[in-house]
């Protein structure tokens, strides 16, 4: 009976063997990533956030 799995000597990335294209998509897709994330972090962390409590009605204290 024949095995239909390939070896791992006929798959084309083993051993560091893959092409330079994809290789290079692999680094577009992690660097693309981490621009995303640097830009994010940027917005946020250059954003303000009020800390004002909004109430509906006006609240008194008696002594």
């Amino acid at each position: 009976m024949h095995s239909t799995e390939p070896t791992l000597e006929n798959i084309e990335d083993y051993k560091g063997k893959g092409s330079t294209e994809k290789r290079l998509t692999v680094w577009i897709v992690i660097l693309s990533g981490l621009l995303v994330g640097a830009i994010y972090g940027i917005l946020i962390a250059n954003s303000s956030v009020s800390d004002r409590l909004e109430t509906q009605k006006a609240i008194s204290i008696f002594k």
